[in-house]
């Protein structure tokens, strides 16, 4: 999770090393989202734990050799990518899945997403205070990782086949694109719109998710649907009036709310999604078409664009939400 909150550092410093330009991180950034993605799926559907040691080693080693090399040619960077990222969806499929039997599904699943962004915070916050290159902190967090998958671990998930059903979720990923447009423009739109810098606003946005994630995993039972359209509701009006902001406090203080309400609803959807990996694997397909989206939206209208598809993508996904509940509610056999 830490490697993926702070994916537009590193990718920066891959852009240095690499000579690449925008576009082509921005294609990065997508090839590493969707690698995730394929990882989460394939990871999810097999029981074999020698495959998730075999990627966290893969990972802790992709990170440390993008740190040490000093020029990366960008048909490397590009299969590095693609190894690494497939790797993250391996191990973060294999933590979910342990999760997905346990009656304390959601508290896990929001307490481990809280972690993560706290701790991509205090990993920002060092690299800002003292100028260090985040790749090798990456690296070694990643070598701690490897390290743990070494040792006994339960077989995931509770040995039954779970029959996965992408097409009842199908009416969420246009909310997932959004988001994933949301974040990729925010740099761009405070520039163009000269409302200063986020780098402070983007790091505490990542305490908001961790109050966000933190809170999900200890919402009662029976105001989960209401906590979940909450935080919906919550991130989609936040992310329309991101766009339409005019002052860097307003654009910030937007910014907070979006993390806050998305990291609400996201360990919320998890927990009632058909299994915990598949649903990450949707997350990040969306987050993935989230830069290409956006650009086609600013093109067509600009900035307001993106924020009407932003508002209206919420609006389609409420009725999914309001038919859904979580599986720990749903009758047993």
């Amino acid at each position: 999770m830490t490697i993926l909150n702070t994916m537009p550092i590193w990718l920066a410093e891959l852009a240095v090393k690499s000579g690449s330009s925008e576009v082509a991180v921005g294609l990065l950034a997508s090839v590493i989202l969707v690698s995730a993605a394929t990882g989460c799926l394939f990871g999810s559907s097999t029981g074999h734990l020698s495959l998730p040691r075999i990627a966290g080693g893969l990972a802790c080693g992709g990170l440390a050799g993008a740190a040490i090399a000093q020029t990366i040619a960008p048909p490397v960077l590009f299969a590095g990518a693609c190894a690494v990222g497939l790797s993250q969806g391996i191990v973060l499929a294999l933590a979910l899945s342990r999760t997905d039997s346990k009656p304390t599904t959601l508290r896990m699943i929001g307490n481990g997403i809280s972690v993560g962004c706290v701790i991509s915070f205090v990993l920002l916050a060092g690299i800002f205070a003292t100028g260090l290159s985040l790749l090798p902190l990456l690296a070694v967090l990643a070598g701690v990782q490897a390290l743990l998958l070494l040792q006994r671990l339960p077989v995931p998930g509770n040995g039954n086949t779970q029959r996965l059903d992408w097409a009842r979720d199908l009416i969420l990923l246009p909310f997932f694109v959004c988001m994933g447009a949301y974040w990729a423009f925010l740099e761009i739109f405070a520039t163009e719109q000269q409302l200063g810098g986020l780098s402070g606003w983007l790091a505490a946005s990542l305490i908001l998710s961790a109050i966000g994630s933190f809170l999900a995993g200890a919402t009662p039972h029976r105001i989960t649907l209401h906590a979940r359209i909450t935080g919906l509701l919550l991130a989609a009006l936040a992310g329309c009036l991101t766009y339409l902001s005019r002052t860097e406090t307003l654009l910030g203080a937007l910014i907070l709310i979006n993390a806050f309400g998305l990291f609400l609803f996201f360990p919320l959807y998890l927990d009632r999604t058909d299994s915990p990996a598949t649903g990450m694997a949707r997350y990040l397909l969306g987050f993935a078409l989230g830069g290409g989206a956006g650009s086609l939206a600013i093109a067509v209208g600009g900035y307001p664009a993106l924020a009407t598809a932003v508002a209206v993508s919420g609006l389609i996904a409420l009725p999914a939400l309001i038919g859904s509940r979580p599986k720990q509610d749903a009758p047993r056999s």
